[in-house]
């Protein structure tokens, strides 16, 4: 990952624009790509489960926890510069979500910049939505909302990077286990669960 942001960086610098305006006289570039990267930490889960163990007969099960689970996650992302204040970008990417499992999200985020001038670093919000899947057997969707700030550098027209800063939450269906034995989705009714987390990233935009 480390080589993978150094590429980046280098690919950065020579995409710099020598005028700060394009041929129509903008500010900024129309459309935009770039990379994220970041940490999170899951600090609550709720969850319920209905299912039936070998024993047969109905247990149903609900709780919630709290406690501190570390995962990274990571995007790639393509969006349309509406105006000098407003974007919104298409993100795909690879995510832990707390110690439950691996997840592949799928959202739209719009992003509110502050400050007249693009070329200027200045402070920005955002929020996002949307969908993706679970990365075990069987593969079922998930839902994730997020919300969050940060501080964007410009290095250039069409080179920026973001400090990012948000919260988050995702609901997904855990594996169920039961007497340390994994219930065979067969026999699963209900495997939801809310996951809480605070994360901090990067984004390098071009």
């Amino acid at each position: 990952m480390n080589r993978l942001f150094v590429i980046l960086l280098v690919f950065s610098i020579f995409n710099i624009h020598v005028t700060a305006r394009d041929r129509n006289g903008k500010e900024y570039a129309d459309f935009t790509y770039g990379v994220e990267w970041g940490y999170v930490g899951t600090f609550h889960t709720a969850y319920r489960y209905v299912f039936f163990p070998p024993e047969g007969y109905r247990v149903d099960t609900r709780g919630s926890r709290l406690g501190l689970a570390h995962n990274a996650d990571m995007y790639v992302h393509a969006g349309w510069n509406m105006n000098r204040h407003w974007n919104m970008s298409l993100y795909l990417g690879y995510e832990g979500i707390g110690d439950i499992h691996k997840a592949i999200p799928v959202s739209l985020r719009f992003t509110r910049y502050f400050g007249k001038d693009p070329l200027k670093d200045r402070w920005l919000a955002f929020a996002d939505m949307g969908s993706g899947i679970c990365i075990k057997r069987p593969v079922q969707e998930i839902l994730s909302g997020k919300i969050g700030g940060g501080y964007r550098i410009s290095l250039s027209r069409t080179t920026k990077l973001d400090f990012l800063v948000s919260a988050r939450m995702t609901y997904t269906h855990p594996q169920v286990t039961y007497d340390k034995e994994v219930i065979s989705h067969d026999m699963v009714r209900r495997n939801n669960a809310y996951a809480s987390a605070l994360s901090l990233g990067i984004s390098l935009t071009f």
